[in-house]
């Protein structure tokens, strides 16, 4: 009995002396020591959680507080090793990544390209949660070459369709875009051209605006052939919007390019393009037939020129507005006036788009027509259309959707006489039909045009209006009045999270008249109502006007 009570006596100080050879729960060192032990890992892991939870929320979340640095310091570099040398550790491998995430320090990069190197049916979400932490890493300009390799390598090894491949997609091309760096061009150009079946192509356009994000004129060609390219099993699912949106980021080195497409010399394009008649013919034979190579090319070529916007595409696209094609010369008008112009071009513009306007056929898909071109005249901001404006509006025989587009513009273009002129002639014509229409549609902004006239700063103090209508005429006749005025530009950019669309779609349209030199308050606000708003109906509508704008403006810029 005496040698039994002697060996549990023995048998228990082993125990003790074994528990005290663990570190204490509150010790980032030595749990991040534990985390070589499999049989230790899981506890040290849940306890380094909590530390560094508790540190995050005793520094108010402030990552470079000094404890927050001391628990740093002494985990991340044994948590990245852990992680490498117990890849089949599965669970617990998935838990050490997600403390790198939380923990947002670039000394895990070698534990997270180790986990890009992922298999099928084992780890894919070790490769997710390391894309995600690399996209809010901030990462060293001579670490970003070897990332990039490793996101590509991983997006090559996605090979199906499910909805695991779907997020391994996602993950992999949003990390390769926050890199912000041209090593992940050739990865990005790949995805957003690849056309397979398992390839969902909601992938394609993602990597495309990645690309736009990049701004990397090697990207340019491929860029060009992502105006054309769809979606081979739904033809009306294409790329062709954010694809311009990258060329217009890219800048002057997209210019000669596109210009060659428009010229129908860029043979991959124009084979894209026949293989989407092509398409749109196994759906509507009727709708094909009124399509041609050149139309479908000349579209997108000449609207990217539009939004890019330098003035070296002045002839070609002034050519386009010659063509014996209804549509072509509306396209080439519409991207024409949106040109950095030279005054002196604007007479020559001018006596063109009436031109345009007036040879318009007299049915139901002219009037749509006349109503896209007049808003394009408009959005010159030049008063030389206000006669021609007002011609069609008192024009009894114009629809009454042609009459109403002209009356309107001329409202909003209207100085204080202008203003008073139409006023008259309103007062005089109670017995046309659509006087009170035209009367109701006019009012606020030609009060607003009688009150102020030229004045810019009154222009200024109308944008604070409570009545959008009013806000619209203010930013319209800055936009005619303010180019170059710095004071107009930093009030527009003040508009453009306005909540009404219309006050939007004004302010941002004048920034792009005013804003001669670029605006970085302009592109910064856009940029954060992309992040703020993304998905939304407002953003969705805006999107479409103000991302080519902000490209144009981040362009004058360079």
């Amino acid at each position: 009995m005496k040698k039994i009570a002697i060996s549990l006596f023995v048998s228990t100080l082993a125990t003790v002396a074994l528990v005290a050879c663990h570190a204490a729960e509150d010790d980032p060192a030595g749990q991040a020591e534990e985390l070589s032990d499999p049989v230790r890992r899981t506890n040290a892991i849940r306890n380094l959680q909590k530390i560094w939870s508790n540190a995050l929320r005793e520094a108010d979340g402030d990552r470079s507080a000094a404890n927050v640095r001391e628990v740093a310091d002494a985990v991340i570099d044994k948590l990245a090793q852990a992680y490498i040398d117990n890849r089949m550790d599965n669970q617990n491998g998935l838990a050490m990544l997600q403390l790198m995430k939380e923990m947002e320090d670039p000394r895990a990069l070698p534990a997270l390209v180790a986990a890009l190197d992922w298999r099928a049916e084992v780890n894919e979400e070790h490769a997710i949660r390391a894309a995600q932490t690399i996209q809010i890493l901030e990462l060293e300009e001579g670490q970003k070459a070897d990332v990039a390799s490793a996101l590509g390598e991983a997006l090559e090894k996605v090979r199906q369709a499910r909805p695991v491949d779907n997020r391994l997609r996602v993950e992999m091309i949003r990390a390769l875009g926050s890199l912000d760096s041209t090593a992940a061009t050739p990865h990005l150009t790949k995805v957003a051209t690849q056309q397979i079946e398992e390839q969902n192509f909601l992938i394609n356009r993602l990597a495309a605006q990645q690309l736009g994000e990049l701004g990397d004129p090697e990207a340019v060609d491929e860029m060009i052939l992502g105006l054309y390219l769809f979606a081979p099993s739904n033809p009306g699912m294409r790329m062709n919007d954010v694809a311009a949106e990258a060329l217009v980021r890219i800048g002057q080195p997209s210019l000669q390019p596109l210009l060659a497409t428009l010229r129908g010399e860029n043979e991959a394009a124009n084979d894209i393009a026949e293989a989407y008649i092509e398409a749109v013919r196994q759906r509507d034979e009727q709708a094909a037939e009124r399509m041609s190579v050149e139309q479908h090319i000349g579209g997108e070529a000449t609207y990217a020129l539009g939004a890019l916007g330098f003035r070296e595409a002045f002839d070609p696209l002034f050519a386009e507005t010659e063509a014996e094609d209804t549509f072509r010369r509306l396209n080439g008008a519409i991207a024409l006036v949106r040109l950095n112009m030279n005054e002196s071009d604007l007479p020559r513009v001018r006596e063109r788009l009436q031109s345009i306007y007036t040879g318009f056929a007299d049915d139901a898909q002219s009037v749509q027509m006349k109503a896209q071109l007049t808003a394009a005249m408009r959005s010159l901001y030049d008063p030389g259309y206000l006669d021609f404006f007002l011609e069609q509006a008192k024009e009894e025989d114009n629809h009454p959707v042609v009459r109403l587009e002209a009356m309107s513009s001329y409202a909003l273009l209207a100085n204080k006489a202008q203003a008073e002129a139409l006023q008259a002639w309103l007062a005089a014509n109670e017995d046309d039909p659509y006087h009170d229409n035209f009367s109701q549609t006019t009012e606020k902004a030609l009060a607003t045009a009688i009150e102020c006239d030229e004045d810019v700063q009154c222009y200024i103090g109308k944008l604070d209006d409570e009545d959008k209508a009013v806000i619209r005429k203010a930013a319209f006749m800055l936009g005619r009045l303010g180019r170059g005025n710095e004071a107009v530009i930093e009030a527009l950019v003040g508009k453009l999270d306005h909540g009404e669309l219309e006050v939007r779609m004004a302010a941002v349209q004048a920034l792009d008249r005013v804003a001669t030199e670029g605006s970085e308050a302009a592109i910064e606000k856009i940029e954060q109502l992309r992040e703020q708003e993304q998905g939304r109906a407002i953003w969705n509508q805006f999107a479409r006007e103000a991302l080519p704008i902000e490209a144009r403006l981040r362009a004058r810029m360079q």
